[in-house]
């Protein structure tokens, strides 16, 4: 049996701990709301976009650019993993390093392109070209335009022929679903707009045009939105596991209570026996 002493050390440590659990957990819930209000606000004007970038290219199918022309036999992809720096989120990034071992690609070799330190950890394997650490609401766009910048000219250069996005995606505050998703080249799915197709389709200036400055911007937009849903789920998690976690502290403190006063009735059970059998021998 442990004694007082030891128990009240464990009770004090488990308080503090609590202390620190919920601090993280009302960070992260400051967080967690100010990102899903820019995620809320963001999706529409993503969708508004996506729904002129699927209209025109739906339009010129047979167009010889790198951004719609696909290839079955790809050798060159990269596949970019976006995780977080730190721990204490639960399963936001085990979750999905495990959906990508069991993920099914194209290519046989597929080159990782690390946002977040735990991926880079994780797989130990050398990424490609420069990872990029601390993604937050703040600097997402920023991120963004680096990955752009990194990706897109080896692409239009055929250096790279697909590339992979694995995040998780916000579905609600417990509820954050592994998803890997190929940016390049652009394939839409196909949405009942017939209202929208109707009647010829005007591109000003032309087609090359549309596609050189149109499609590069949606890239970009698209690995916002990715960056933004990874951000917004990484603090929904956290803000769960630290609630959880505060919840087993107090389970923990009342089961520790309980045993520091049964610890304590025995050792005041055992004086007093001492104190009687004393009494009975002086007699």
């Amino acid at each position: 049996m442990p004694s007082l002493k030891e128990i009240r050390t464990k009770i004090s440590s488990v308080k503090s701990t609590k202390r620190i659990m919920q601090a993280m957990k009302m960070i992260a819930t400051v967080k967690y709301a100010k990102t899903q209000l820019m995620l809320n606000s963001f999706r529409p004007y993503f969708s508004s976009y996506q729904d002129i970038v699927r209209i025109v290219t739906s339009s010129i199918k047979d167009s010889p650019s790198r951004f719609l022309n696909y290839k079955n036999d790809s050798s060159k992809d990269v596949l970019i993993i976006v995780s977080s720096d730190r721990g204490l989120c639960g399963s936001y990034n085990t979750s999905l390093f495990r959906m990508i071992e069991k993920h099914m690609f194209e290519s046989d070799e597929i080159q990782k392109f690390y946002i977040g330190k735990k991926g880079a950890d994780y797989f130990k394997e050398a990424g490609y070209g420069e990872s990029i650490s601390s993604l937050t609401e703040k600097n997402y766009k920023d991120i963004s335009e680096q990955i752009t910048g990194q990706l897109l000219q080896p692409f239009l250069d055929e250096k790279i022929d697909n590339v992979y996005v694995a995040y998780n995606k916000f579905e609600s505050a417990i509820s954050q679903v592994p998803t890997i998703s190929k940016v390049l080249p652009i394939k839409l799915e196909e949405k009942d707009i017939e209202d929208e197709k109707s009647g010829d389709i005007l591109i000003e200036p032309g087609i090359d045009s549309f596609v050189e400055e149109v499609l590069p911007k949606f890239f970009n937009l698209t690995i916002s939105s990715i960056l933004l849903e990874s951000v917004t789920s990484e603090h929904a998690a956290r803000t769960a596991a630290m609630d959880n976690a505060t919840r087993n502290a107090d389970d923990i403190l009342r089961d520790t209570t309980i045993l520091f006063n049964k610890t304590r009735q025995a050792y005041i059970t055992t004086e007093l026996m001492d104190i009687v059998n004393g009494a009975e021998a002086i007699k």
